[in-house]
């Protein structure tokens, strides 16, 4: 199964200068067999930020695993939370989600370099120079991948990739297995090196950042403390013909983040 990057059809008017991180935070990252799985839908930076409501047509590539049983999302349109769902099956269940493009620009080349230099992408800046890209109206289309881990009863199982074109995959079951988390960054299936990796660490209202970077085998390590966890990263290229022809974009960045909690 490949989640690409082909739903052009869903492409927004161009926005200004926004936050890009889009997560799943769940009421409860445990919860019982007959529980139910609700997490919230959150576009924002530094785990906090605005919760939007389903709709059909934005979650048409996302869905819920849990060993090889699989479910699409379902809901109706401006329901909050926006995952809604039974457990698939006792153990670890996987929320994912791949989203359409989404366009903003950037006015001024000093506002691209900052969002650059925040995700540690800066060598995209002399890039930018030698292609002869503008200094003003810097345009960028973006898409956002999506996971969730929760555990339901024993919590036990394993993440695994779903085919997002940009993907974190836990190597670590935060629910049953001690020990920090390993987490996997693929980039169209393979593993991604020398990547920056973000680590957006909570507890009550404080919010501790980590910053890491994957390893020869495109590999990050967690340290393991109570808490809710949300793993991000970032990669920028120029779009392929077809999505520069629809947006006009002059880059292209591919948003992964993987939410999880590891209790008291």
């Amino acid at each position: 199964m490949r989640l690409a990057i082909l739903a052009l059809a869903l492409v927004l008017p161009t926005l200004p200068v926004a936050a890009h991180e889009f997560w799943f935070e769940p009421e409860d990252y445990t919860i019982a067999p007959d529980g139910q799985i609700r997490a919230r839908a959150i576009n924002g930076e530094n785990f906090f930020g605005i919760e939007y409501g389903y709709s059909e047509q934005g979650y048409r590539q996302s869905g819920i695993f849990a060993g090889d049983t699989r479910a699409a999302v379902t809901g109706t349109l401006g329901m909050k939370p926006a995952i809604q769902a039974a457990p698939l099956a006792e153990g670890l269940n996987v929320v994912y989600h791949a989203s359409g493009a989404a366009t903003l620009s950037y006015p001024t080349l000093a506002k691209f370099k900052i969002f650059l230099e925040g995700k540690r992408l800066e060598a995209t800046l002399e890039e930018h120079a030698a292609k002869g890209f503008p200094k003003e109206d810097i345009r960028e289309v973006y898409f956002r991948f999506v996971k969730t881990l929760v555990g339901v009863g024993s919590g036990a199982g394993s993440d695994r990739a779903v085919g997002m074109s940009y993907e974190l995959v836990a190597l670590t079951n935060p629910y049953t297995d001690n020990g920090d988390m390993r987490f996997r960054l693929l980039f169209r299936g393979a593993p991604e090196a020398g990547a920056p990796v973000f680590v957006f660490h909570k507890v009550g209202t404080e919010v501790e950042e980590l910053k890491l970077r994957t390893d020869a085998n495109g590999e990050v390590s967690v340290p393991r403390q109570p808490g809710a966890f949300m793993v991000n990263a970032v990669h920028i290229s120029e779009p392929d013909t077809r999505i520069r022809e629809v947006t006009r974009a002059h880059w292209q960045t591919l948003w992964a983040a993987l939410t999880y909690e590891i209790g008291g």
